[in-house]
């Protein structure tokens, strides 16, 4: 499992109910595949930085999950689809990885030096 982030850009033009819906469904899928969903954030309305479709506002969501390779295929593919989405991207969540490596890092070292850092030794 790895985290992962998702922004969808939603078209204007749909109600809130429909807005909900989408990111339900996406919320459904990652839960179906065994992830988890951290956190949802409406950004709410904004205008793009140029027309998609003809449209020059769009409704932004941030979703940030666990799931398999799997699923970010699956939903890829179903995001791409519906057209009241105009725009998506979902990326590894890339500052997780690095923290992670670091505090693998850390442990490593404290284990190799019996539990002791160079801090504790100055």
């Amino acid at each position: 499992m790895q985290k992962y982030e998702c922004v969808m850009v939603l078209h204007p033009g749909i109600s809130d109910e429909e807005a909900v819906a989408i990111v339900d469904r996406f919320t459904k899928s990652v839960e179906g595949h065994g992830g988890e969903v951290q956190l949802h954030d409406h950004w709410g309305r904004r205008e793009l930085a140029y027309p998609i479709e003809k449209q020059t506002n769009g409704d932004y969501h941030l979703i940030k999950f666990t799931a398999d390779n799997s699923l970010v295929v699956e939903a890829d593919r179903d995001l791409r689809l519906d057209e009241k989405v105009l725009r998506h991207l979902v990326v590894v969540d890339e500052d997780w990885a690095e923290r992670n490596r670091a505090s693998q890092a850390k442990r490593g070292k404290q284990v190799a030096e019996g539990g002791s850092t160079d801090e504790e030794e100055e």
